[in-house]
């Protein structure tokens, strides 16, 4: 009787599957998916090593601005300069390179937001940035010499911010107007450059917004008119009788030769705000009422532009 021929051992099983037209497709795609990892470990490591070199980092000193708004002069690009921001330090091959930049870009004082960010070969950002303008001026208290609180006029940025006023300085002399004052403000002062002036009674936006008023008034009346002081300390209120916004003007003399007017108008709430009550007229609305107001020669020195269901109920200054 013979003897029963033994099973296949695994190795050979394997060795009769390799000869196969099957086999020969499994070693080559085995072969293949080595290759891959193989590949895929030398980049990896020649990523880490590349990541390491200077050559290939992003730093401060790799900041390109453009696109600057033309007022934009020496002394706002000199505050633009690297020393001025946050340290930097990220490969340009790092994913987050892009991110990286616009963060430290965007913790300048000076900077509002940045519209594009631009990594470049080997080793440069360029960035486009949105600068801060200054649309106000309010007194604040900060510490002086020897510890002492003292008050100190700051610029008040379109966006709620307090800036310095040195890198604005030819920007403010080249104005045609001085920046109004802005009166009424309680709320605490951030002690970030950078930080939003937020409050719970929204007076720093709606002095922001009043600001702007100011400016089209001045547009719109050719100079004529300018808005010196914008008190909004009584913005909101829960009686409207007695206005919210109040604006200082400095008009035009009544005889020639003569001296400015000013004159104190009820402005109300701007159109930032206007929607969440009712009877507030438009920004185009109020300015034509406060036209016809001043055609007269003598104008009284105290004005209310506000709704006419308002003007009723003006209340004493």
């Amino acid at each position: 009787m013979a003897r029963r021929k033994p099973p296949p051992t695994r190795l050979q099983r394997l060795t009769a599957l390799l000869d196969t037209r099957m086999g020969h497709v499994l070693v080559r795609l085995t072969i293949a998916a080595l290759v891959f990892l193989l590949a895929g470990l030398v980049m990896r490591q020649a990523r880490a090593y590349t990541y390491r070199l200077d050559e290939f980092r992003l730093t401060t000193a790799s900041l390109e601005f453009a696109e600057l708004p033309a007022w934009a002069d020496s002394n706002v690009r000199w505050t633009l300069q690297p020393r001025m921001f946050n340290p930097l330090s990220i490969s340009i091959y790092d994913p987050e390179a892009e991110g990286a930049v616009r963060n430290v870009v965007t913790r300048h004082p000076l900077v509002r937001g940045v519209k594009s960010v631009r990594v470049l070969y080997p080793n440069r950002a360029q960035v486009e940035p949105v600068l801060r303008v200054p649309v106000a001026r309010v007194a604040v208290w900060t510490a002086g010499a020897g510890r002492k609180q003292v008050r100190r006029w700051r610029l008040l940025s379109d966006d709620g911010c307090l800036l310095p006023r040195g890198p604005y300085r030819n920007y403010l002399a080249q104005l045609p107007y001085e920046l109004p004052a802005v009166s009424g403000i309680t709320e605490i002062v951030p002690l970030d450059p950078d930080e939003v002036w937020e409050d719970r009674t929204e007076r720093v936006k709606e002095a922001v917004a009043a600001a702007a008023v100011a400016a089209r008034l001045y547009r719109d009346f050719r100079g004529h008119l300018t808005v010196t002081r914008i008190d909004v300390s009584r913005f909101p209120a829960e009686d409207r009788a007695g206005g919210e916004v109040r604006l200082i003007l400095s008009c035009p003399p009544a005889r020639r030769g003569g001296e400015r007017v000013t004159r104190t108008i009820e402005w109300g709430r701007t159109d930032r705000a206007r929607h969440k009550v009712a009877f507030e007229d438009d920004y185009t609305t109020k300015k034509q009422r406060l036209a016809e107001l001043l055609t007269g020669l003598r104008a009284p020195a105290y004005l209310d532009v506000r709704a006419p269901l308002l003007l009723g109920r003006r209340t004493a200054r």
